[in-house]
Protein backbone atom coordinates (compact mmCIF):
# COMPACT_ATOMS: atom_id res chain seq x y z
CA UNK A 1 0.00 0.00 0.00
CA UNK A 2 1.16 3.27 -0.90
CA UNK A 3 1.61 6.68 1.36
CA UNK A 4 -0.54 8.26 -1.10
CA UNK A 5 -3.25 5.93 -0.59
CA UNK A 6 -3.69 6.72 3.32
CA UNK A 7 -3.25 10.49 2.09
CA UNK A 8 -6.56 10.24 0.10
CA UNK A 9 -8.69 8.05 2.74
CA UNK A 10 -7.27 10.69 5.13
CA UNK A 11 -8.95 13.36 3.32
CA UNK A 12 -11.90 11.66 2.16
CA UNK A 13 -12.74 11.54 5.78
CA UNK A 14 -11.71 15.24 6.70
CA UNK A 15 -13.73 16.08 3.53
CA UNK A 16 -16.75 13.70 4.52
CA UNK A 17 -16.46 13.70 8.67
CA UNK A 18 -14.89 17.15 9.44
CA UNK A 19 -15.64 16.22 13.29
CA UNK A 20 -14.16 12.99 13.27
CA UNK A 21 -10.29 14.39 13.22
CA UNK A 22 -9.90 11.53 16.26
CA UNK A 23 -10.86 8.37 14.08
CA UNK A 24 -8.74 9.81 11.11
CA UNK A 25 -5.06 9.06 13.22
CA UNK A 26 -6.85 5.60 14.60
CA UNK A 27 -4.88 3.51 12.61
CA UNK A 28 -5.76 0.48 13.80
CA UNK A 29 -9.21 1.52 12.16
CA UNK A 30 -8.06 2.16 8.75
CA UNK A 31 -5.70 -0.54 8.33
CA UNK A 32 -8.32 -2.85 10.23
CA UNK A 33 -10.61 -1.82 7.14
CA UNK A 34 -7.75 -2.27 4.70
CA UNK A 35 -6.80 -5.75 5.72
CA UNK A 36 -10.69 -7.05 5.60
CA UNK A 37 -11.08 -5.28 2.00
CA UNK A 38 -8.05 -6.50 0.93
CA UNK A 39 -7.70 -9.89 2.12
CA UNK A 40 -11.14 -10.38 3.61
CA UNK A 41 -9.80 -11.42 6.92
CA UNK A 42 -9.75 -9.65 10.37
CA UNK A 43 -6.68 -11.37 11.90
CA UNK A 44 -4.89 -14.35 11.38
CA UNK A 45 -6.09 -17.89 12.69
CA UNK A 46 -4.97 -19.01 15.90
CA UNK A 47 -2.79 -22.01 16.67
CA UNK A 48 -2.45 -23.80 19.76
CA UNK A 49 1.19 -23.18 21.04
CA UNK A 50 0.69 -27.05 22.76
CA UNK A 51 0.10 -28.09 19.05
CA UNK A 52 3.62 -25.98 18.47
CA UNK A 53 5.55 -27.71 21.13
CA UNK A 54 3.91 -30.68 23.06
CA UNK A 55 6.93 -30.50 25.37
CA UNK A 56 6.59 -26.61 26.24
CA UNK A 57 9.31 -26.05 29.14
CA UNK A 58 11.18 -23.34 28.73
CA UNK A 59 13.23 -21.40 31.37
CA UNK A 60 14.34 -17.36 30.50
CA UNK A 61 16.94 -15.71 31.99
CA UNK A 62 17.48 -11.80 31.91
CA UNK A 63 14.09 -10.71 31.94
CA UNK A 64 13.59 -7.17 33.10
CA UNK A 65 9.61 -6.80 33.42
CA UNK A 66 10.52 -2.95 32.03
CA UNK A 67 8.84 -0.99 29.44
CA UNK A 68 9.96 -1.85 25.62
CA UNK A 69 10.66 -6.04 26.14
CA UNK A 70 8.98 -8.58 24.74
CA UNK A 71 6.35 -10.42 27.00
CA UNK A 72 7.87 -13.38 29.06
CA UNK A 73 5.86 -15.86 26.60
CA UNK A 74 6.84 -14.34 23.60
CA UNK A 75 10.45 -14.76 24.40
CA UNK A 76 10.15 -18.16 25.78
CA UNK A 77 8.42 -19.27 22.55
CA UNK A 78 11.18 -17.60 20.03
CA UNK A 79 13.58 -19.48 22.61
CA UNK A 80 11.98 -23.29 21.77
CA UNK A 81 11.25 -22.82 18.51
CA UNK A 82 15.18 -22.03 18.32
CA UNK A 83 15.79 -25.00 20.33
CA UNK A 84 13.98 -27.44 17.95
CA UNK A 85 16.47 -27.05 15.50
CA UNK A 86 19.99 -28.96 15.01
CA UNK A 87 22.40 -26.38 15.42
CA UNK A 88 19.67 -23.47 14.65
CA UNK A 89 20.87 -20.03 13.10
CA UNK A 90 19.02 -17.55 14.20
CA UNK A 91 18.63 -14.06 12.80
CA UNK A 92 16.71 -11.12 14.52
CA UNK A 93 15.79 -7.90 13.34
CA UNK A 94 15.38 -4.94 16.41
CA UNK A 95 17.66 -6.13 19.85
CA UNK A 96 17.45 -2.89 21.95
CA UNK A 97 18.49 -4.35 25.25
CA UNK A 98 18.74 -7.80 24.21
CA UNK A 99 16.70 -9.89 26.23
CA UNK A 100 15.54 -12.15 23.48
CA UNK A 101 18.43 -12.58 21.55
CA UNK A 102 20.47 -13.17 24.99
CA UNK A 103 17.91 -16.11 25.80
CA UNK A 104 18.19 -17.32 22.23
CA UNK A 105 21.88 -17.46 21.61
CA UNK A 106 21.59 -19.73 24.89
CA UNK A 107 20.27 -22.65 22.81
CA UNK A 108 21.31 -21.61 19.25
CA UNK A 109 24.79 -22.27 17.62
CA UNK A 110 25.01 -18.87 15.79
CA UNK A 111 23.26 -16.02 15.80
CA UNK A 112 22.78 -12.98 13.88
CA UNK A 113 21.66 -9.41 14.78
CA UNK A 114 20.66 -6.25 12.60
CA UNK A 115 19.68 -3.56 15.11
CA UNK A 116 19.77 0.44 15.06
CA UNK A 117 23.33 1.96 15.59
CA UNK A 118 23.46 3.85 18.93
CA UNK A 119 24.23 6.81 16.29
CA UNK A 120 21.37 6.28 14.37
CA UNK A 121 19.20 6.12 17.26
CA UNK A 122 20.79 9.82 18.59
CA UNK A 123 19.67 11.26 14.92
CA UNK A 124 16.13 9.79 15.72
CA UNK A 125 15.91 11.25 18.97
CA UNK A 126 16.24 8.46 20.80
CA UNK A 127 16.30 9.47 24.72
CA UNK A 128 19.89 9.23 25.90
CA UNK A 129 18.52 6.64 28.30
CA UNK A 130 17.34 4.76 25.99
CA UNK A 131 20.62 4.83 23.60
CA UNK A 132 22.72 3.74 26.51
CA UNK A 133 20.80 0.47 26.86
CA UNK A 134 21.43 -0.73 23.30
CA UNK A 135 22.64 -4.23 23.49
CA UNK A 136 22.28 -4.18 27.00
CA UNK A 137 22.54 -7.91 27.75
CA UNK A 138 24.01 -8.83 24.68
CA UNK A 139 27.58 -7.05 24.07
CA UNK A 140 29.17 -9.84 25.41
CA UNK A 141 27.78 -12.78 23.97
CA UNK A 142 30.41 -14.90 21.61
CA UNK A 143 27.86 -16.70 19.01
CA UNK A 144 26.02 -13.38 17.97
CA UNK A 145 27.30 -11.41 14.89
CA UNK A 146 26.08 -7.73 14.94
CA UNK A 147 25.02 -5.74 11.98
CA UNK A 148 24.12 -2.01 13.33
CA UNK A 149 21.88 -0.28 10.77
CA UNK A 150 18.31 0.89 10.21
CA UNK A 151 16.43 -2.52 8.65
CA UNK A 152 14.83 -0.09 5.96
CA UNK A 153 18.22 0.77 4.06
CA UNK A 154 20.12 -2.31 5.06
CA UNK A 155 21.83 -3.86 2.19
CA UNK A 156 20.17 -7.78 3.15
CA UNK A 157 23.13 -9.44 0.71
CA UNK A 158 25.49 -8.25 3.40
CA UNK A 159 24.38 -11.50 5.13
CA UNK A 160 25.93 -14.68 3.94
CA UNK A 161 24.14 -17.43 5.81
CA UNK A 162 20.73 -18.45 5.13
CA UNK A 163 18.77 -18.83 8.67
CA UNK A 164 16.84 -21.51 10.68
CA UNK A 165 14.58 -19.37 12.87
CA UNK A 166 13.97 -15.37 12.06
CA UNK A 167 12.83 -12.85 14.31
CA UNK A 168 11.57 -9.74 13.29
CA UNK A 169 11.14 -7.31 16.26
CA UNK A 170 11.41 -3.78 14.92
CA UNK A 171 10.01 -0.76 13.56
CA UNK A 172 6.37 -1.98 13.78
CA UNK A 173 4.79 0.61 11.73
CA UNK A 174 2.89 -0.34 8.44
CA UNK A 175 6.27 0.60 6.28
CA UNK A 176 8.87 -1.17 8.66
CA UNK A 177 7.07 -4.08 8.77
CA UNK A 178 6.30 -4.39 5.33
CA UNK A 179 9.88 -4.12 4.30
CA UNK A 180 11.21 -6.20 6.81
CA UNK A 181 8.88 -8.96 5.63
CA UNK A 182 10.06 -8.73 2.30
CA UNK A 183 13.47 -9.17 2.56
CA UNK A 184 13.49 -11.93 5.04
CA UNK A 185 11.32 -13.98 3.20
CA UNK A 186 14.23 -15.19 0.87
CA UNK A 187 16.43 -15.37 4.12
CA UNK A 188 15.10 -19.29 5.28
CA UNK A 189 17.29 -21.62 5.04
CA UNK A 190 14.77 -24.37 3.87
CA UNK A 191 11.14 -24.82 4.14
CA UNK A 192 11.54 -26.14 8.03
CA UNK A 193 12.91 -22.51 8.45
CA UNK A 194 10.32 -20.42 10.47
CA UNK A 195 9.78 -16.68 10.93
CA UNK A 196 8.29 -15.31 13.63
CA UNK A 197 6.58 -11.38 13.92
CA UNK A 198 6.31 -9.83 17.17
CA UNK A 199 3.61 -7.51 18.26
CA UNK A 200 1.58 -8.96 15.88
CA UNK A 201 -1.27 -8.46 18.64
CA UNK A 202 -1.83 -5.55 20.67
CA UNK A 203 -2.70 -8.92 23.46
CA UNK A 204 -3.02 -12.58 23.06
CA UNK A 205 -6.49 -11.79 22.41
CA UNK A 206 -6.89 -8.63 19.98
CA UNK A 207 -4.43 -8.33 16.93
CA UNK A 208 -2.41 -5.09 15.38
CA UNK A 209 -3.99 -4.35 11.72
CA UNK A 210 -1.04 -2.14 10.65
CA UNK A 211 1.26 -5.04 11.59
CA UNK A 212 -0.95 -7.37 9.91
CA UNK A 213 -1.23 -5.72 7.09
CA UNK A 214 2.63 -5.37 6.57
CA UNK A 215 2.68 -8.73 7.02
CA UNK A 216 0.26 -9.97 4.37
CA UNK A 217 2.02 -7.31 1.98
CA UNK A 218 5.14 -8.31 2.85
CA UNK A 219 5.11 -11.85 2.22
CA UNK A 220 4.28 -13.87 -0.77
CA UNK A 221 0.40 -14.31 -1.03
CA UNK A 222 1.01 -18.14 -1.46
CA UNK A 223 2.62 -18.44 1.77
CA UNK A 224 -0.41 -16.76 3.54
CA UNK A 225 -2.05 -19.96 4.32
CA UNK A 226 1.29 -20.79 6.44
CA UNK A 227 0.78 -17.69 8.50
CA UNK A 228 -0.71 -18.05 11.95
CA UNK A 229 -0.65 -16.30 15.22
CA UNK A 230 0.45 -18.46 18.25
CA UNK A 231 -1.91 -18.66 21.06
CA UNK A 232 -1.44 -16.59 24.25
CA UNK A 233 1.31 -14.18 22.81
CA UNK A 234 1.71 -11.27 20.58
CA UNK A 235 3.20 -13.65 17.96
CA UNK A 236 2.64 -14.47 14.14
CA UNK A 237 4.27 -16.99 12.54
CA UNK A 238 5.54 -18.33 8.93
CA UNK A 239 5.68 -22.28 9.20
CA UNK A 240 5.36 -24.37 5.94
CA UNK A 241 3.07 -26.76 7.81
CA UNK A 242 -0.58 -27.65 7.35
CA UNK A 243 -2.66 -27.44 11.00
CA UNK A 244 -5.70 -28.40 11.74
CA UNK A 245 -7.69 -27.22 14.75
CA UNK A 246 -7.01 -23.39 14.30
CA UNK A 247 -9.50 -20.82 15.34
CA UNK A 248 -10.23 -17.00 15.28
CA UNK A 249 -8.67 -15.79 18.45
CA UNK A 250 -11.45 -13.56 20.43
CA UNK A 251 -11.98 -11.57 23.33
CA UNK A 252 -12.39 -12.65 26.05
CA UNK A 253 -10.60 -16.26 25.49
CA UNK A 254 -12.15 -18.90 27.74
CA UNK A 255 -8.58 -19.97 29.40
CA UNK A 256 -7.97 -24.08 28.04
CA UNK A 257 -4.80 -23.94 29.60
CA UNK A 258 -2.61 -22.11 32.38
CA UNK A 259 1.39 -21.63 32.51
CA UNK A 260 3.68 -22.33 35.71
CA UNK A 261 5.90 -19.39 36.38
CA UNK A 262 8.57 -19.49 38.88
CA UNK A 263 10.29 -16.33 39.54
CA UNK A 264 13.51 -15.48 41.14
CA UNK A 265 15.31 -12.05 41.37
CA UNK A 266 18.91 -11.19 40.46
CA UNK A 267 20.92 -8.53 40.57
CA UNK A 268 22.98 -7.63 37.39
CA UNK A 269 25.74 -5.72 36.59
CA UNK A 270 27.84 -5.31 33.46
Amino acid sequence: MKKIELLRAILTQLLTKPMSIRRIVDLTEYYGKYIKKKYDIECLPTIDIRTLFPDFNIKIEKYTYLEGTSLPIDIATVTRFAKGFNACNYFEIGCWRGESLFNVSKVAEKCTSLSLSTSEMATMGFPKGVIDQNHYFTKQLQNVAYFEHNSRTFDFSKLKDKFDLIFVDGDHHYDGVFSDSKNVVNLRKNKDSVIVWHDYAFTPERPRPEVLAGILDGVPKEFHKNLYHVSNTLCAVLIMKDFQGTQKAIFPTYPDKTFDIQMEVKDFKR
